[in-house]
């Protein structure tokens, strides 16, 4: 068995705002694993026994819970008293051998003064529970949320709260303005075709956490946004890659929709499916066949094809050690590093409304191209073969992962 559940070889992909109370069911779960989802973030309720019913619905149809409790659940005035203390002792000591516990979620978004209380809630269920994880999330990292500067925000957090993995959201695509659109077309985060204004800072706020993850080794989640609210628009197929595709071209090793069950985004009361699940099983599908994959790779650099966004840097000129020179429709670039030595690249169509066609370039004599099949996660040779020089088409917000040099596992054809 593992030490702790991030290394269980399961790649998490959570349903935020999962299914709660008594819309845990078997219908609903078995539902949930269908369209491919690991972990639903839910609240079960309040008693052990609505709590281990839960449990015990979500373990048969092969999710884990993400618990929500009122016993740990961190608010601003929150205090850790003996009283609390014994209530989470139970809850603990009761669900911690759980086949359908994944974690404990403490707190979502919480400003600066609040993460010490946090470290002492994870400290005091982390003696007892090494394996499961202790699950922040928070505010995207584009400012201090009462830290001085962001960088001083998420330094503080890792120092005091020993996270086990990094956590924020931030739901970038959203529907502009007539006057916005005409004013701001020529601009790179701007798609008039779909109307859609992409936030400027979602590639900078990505590397920051790419950055963090990278330097202190602990592994960061990101979100697509899967529900329609505010300015947020219900989402295309291309929006929901745009985000989890370039999400892992940065480097994610988690994968989290906002929301699931909350307003009916992916599932009804009665159970029933709308097409924003269909959406999320067939790109899941995909996701799942190549995380053996990505879980073995370090992203050592992510870089940017065509105009440059805030926060972003242009892809080298080609040589080694990045030996691929892009050419055509704008593009994200993430290089990523096998234990043996051997390189992959995810390549990201950088649009979330239309489809981009690429030329990928290999600088590196005696060395192929492979393409990792997303329907069987095969390391295929491309056709028509040309190793040094291969033409790419890619959905909106479509990503493909490709091996540099090494051997392939059969042909495309």
């Amino acid at each position: 068995m593992a030490e702790h559940i991030l290394q269980d070889g399961v790649f998490p992909i959570v349903g935020w705002a999962g299914p709660g109370g008594e819309m845990i069911r078997e219908d609903v779960m078995t539902g949930m694993a269908t369209a491919g989802f690991t972990v639903s973030h839910s609240n079960a309720g309040g008693g052990l026994d609505d709590v281990k019913r839960a449990l015990d619905i979500a373990a048969a149809a092969g999710i884990r819970l993400l618990l929500v409790h009122p016993a740990y659940h961190v608010g601003d005035d929150y205090e850790l008293t003996a009283e609390r203390r014994t209530r989470i002792t139970e809850l603990v000591k009761a669900i911690q051998d759980h086949p359908g516990l994944y974690g404990y979620h403490l707190r979502d978004e919480p400003r600066f003064h609040v993460l010490p209380r946090l470290a002492e809630v994870a400290d005091f269920i982390r003696d007892m529970d090494t394996y499961h994880l202790i699950y922040i999330n928070h505010f995207p990292p584009i400012r201090g949320f009462g830290a001085p500067t962001v960088e001083w925000f998420w330094r503080e957090y890792i120092r005091l709260c020993q996270p086990t993995m990094l956590s924020y959201d931030h739901y970038p695509v959203q529907v502009g303005t007539a006057a916005e659109i005409e004013r701001d077309a020529a601009l790179p985060h701007v798609f008039p075709s779909g109307k859609i204004v992409v936030k400027p800072d979602f590639f900078e706020a990505l590397d920051l956490l790419r950055n963090l993850s990278n330097y202190h080794g602990i592994p960061f989640w990101a979100f697509t946004c899967a529900v329609r609210h505010g300015a947020y628009p219900a989402p295309e197929e291309g929006h929901l890659r745009f985000q989890l595709f370039n999400d892992l071209a940065y480097g994610a090793r988690g994968l989290q929709y906002f929301t699931y069950a909350h307003d009916q985004a992916m599932v009804r009361p009665d159970g029933s499916t709308t097409e924003t699940w269909e959406l999320a099983r067939r790109i899941n599908r995909e996701i799942h066949t190549l995380a053996p994959v990505l879980r073995e790779l370090t992203n050592v650099g992510t870089y940017h094809h065509g105009p440059l966004w805030s926060g972003t840097r242009a892809l080298p000129g080609g040589g080694e050690p990045l030996s691929v020179v892009v050419e055509g429709d704008p593009a994200t670039v993430g290089f990523f590093r096998r234990e043996d030595g051997q390189r992959f690249i995810l390549v990201s169509n950088a649009n979330p409304c239309d489809w981009a066609r690429l030329t990928l370039k290999i600088n590196v004599d005696q060395e192929k191209l492979y393409w990792v099949d997303p329907k069987d996660g095969v390391t295929r040779e491309l056709w028509p073969v040309n190793p040094r020089a291969q033409l790419v088409t890619l959905a909106p917000g479509e990503g493909r992962l490709f091996q540099l040099g090494g051997e392939g596992q059969g042909k495309n054809f």
